[in-house]
């Protein structure tokens, strides 16, 4: 079966991800995520980000699966248009920082220790807060997984977007979170681009969509 998923697709899947990285309710969060899966030193700490990586890859990728499945059965165009302004109603509700879902408290205490198994464990969490803190985001890629029609492009999408939040949380996350948590008066400039900007993206994308220019 040959596999469509092009360079617009690897990129609108990437900054997606770089973007729910960037998410204000996660930042926070960060030094401590980062000092769990750095909690072992050697060849078990090499295992648990492996195992990190696949719990995260794993999460994104379930979910993207599913929506391709789900997409395979609905009508084109009427694909198009639904996707299309599900993506511009996420642009609204990203605008007004709406949260489609209330973080939950994840206990992650329990995979301070560990190699392969824990780091899935502790990316899996990870994962299941990043779900709501980048709710309309992650909605908007997995309305674009749903044009792809078939679970496995939907699951390489979303696959994509886990690389676009893992790669810098894995390299740069703790640098990143101290700059951009400092205490400030207001909302700081990077968070307002960032609500702008991703606004903006997500509108594009959803006009595209309906006018069948991108993504179907």
């Amino acid at each position: 079966m040959a596999i469509t998923i092009t360079q617009v697709d690897v990129w609108t899947a990437l900054v997606h991800g770089l973007i729910s990285f960037l998410s204000p309710c996660a930042l926070p969060l960060l030094p401590s995520f980062i000092a769990l899966l750095l909690y072992d030193k050697g060849k078990s700490a090499f295992l648990r980000i492996v195992g990190f990586f696949l719990g995260l890859s794993g999460t994104f990728s379930a979910l993207g699966a599913l929506s391709g499945s789900l997409g395979s059965f609905l009508d084109k165009n009427l694909l198009r248009y639904v996707s299309g302004t599900l993506i511009i109603a996420m642009g609204v509700l990203f605008l007004l920082q709406v949260q489609l879902f209330k973080p939950r408290a994840v206990k992650l205490n329990k995979f301070t220790a560990g190699g392969l198994l824990s780091g899935i464990g502790l990316g899996l969490g990870v994962g299941m807060v990043w779900i709501p803190c980048a709710s309309p985001v992650l909605a908007s890629i997995l309305a674009i997984a749903a044009t792809k029609g078939t679970a496995l492009r939907g699951a390489i999408l979303l696959f994509i977007y886990s690389l676009g939040i893992s790669i810098p949380f894995l390299t740069i996350g703790g640098v990143v979170s101290k700059l951009l948590t400092k205490v400030s008066f207001g909302t700081p400039l990077w968070e307002r681009i960032l609500k702008y900007g991703t606004s903006a993206l997500l509108f594009l994308i959803g006009f595209l969509i309906i006018s069948g220019k991108a993504f179907v």
